[in-house]
């Protein structure tokens, strides 16, 4: 558990610093241009993906809310076992945390600030701009790395465009892993 409270406090700070330091769309390159720092919120899903409305974002927050609910019964009961994967405990973590931190936004963040969603200026605590789980997603990361200008159709587009957050960045990370090391991660089943 302690992965995923270290994951969702730097998730959220991360989030809150963007949201009351920037101004929606600032941008900041860092790391000799490779990364790029710019804040944009969303109201749907991972990497800016919407879901149908205000009524897509109740179904897709009560969606997120029973994944994290599956997922923390399903690793209190992988945690009981006798053998431990930490490898699989480590994903399940890593996806639990980028879920939450998400749906803290959607929860809290249109009651806790006074703007949301493409404004002028920089945001405040206080106000409202969006009811409970209506709030805007923060999102600030995007890779600065452009495809070689030989490349057909691609050449000096963005090999990555999407902007995205830390949690997504979790999320991201276990599904990769699950994706690229499925016989090492996932649990694999006993014969007796």
């Amino acid at each position: 558990m302690s992965i995923v409270l270290f994951v969702l406090i730097v998730d959220q700070i991360v989030k809150v610093y963007i949201k009351t330091n920037f101004e929606y769309g600032e941008s900041h390159h860092i790391l000799g241009g490779l990364l790029n720092i710019q804040f944009v919120e969303n109201p749907g899903m991972a990497f800016g993906f919407e879901y149908g409305g205000a009524l897509g974002k109740y179904i897709l927050s009560i969606f997120r809310m029973i994944a994290i609910t599956v997922i923390i019964v399903f690793l209190r009961k992988t945690l009981k076992k006798d053998e431990i994967n930490l490898a699989f405990i480590v994903c399940l973590s890593l996806i639990l945390a980028g879920a939450a931190g998400n749906v803290i936004d959607s929860m809290a963040y249109g009651l806790l600030f006074d703007r949301g969603g493409g404004y002028p200026g920089i945001a405040q605590w206080g106000g409202s701009y969006a009811p409970f789980l209506q709030g805007q997603v923060v999102d600030m990361i995007q890779f600065n790395v452009h495809w070689p200008e030989f490349v057909p159709k691609l050449g000096g587009n963005l090999v990555f465009s999407p902007i995205f957050n830390i949690a997504d960045s979790a999320i991201s990370i276990a599904v990769l892993a699950f994706l690229f090391f499925p016989k090492r991660i996932l649990p694999q089943e006993t014969t007796v």
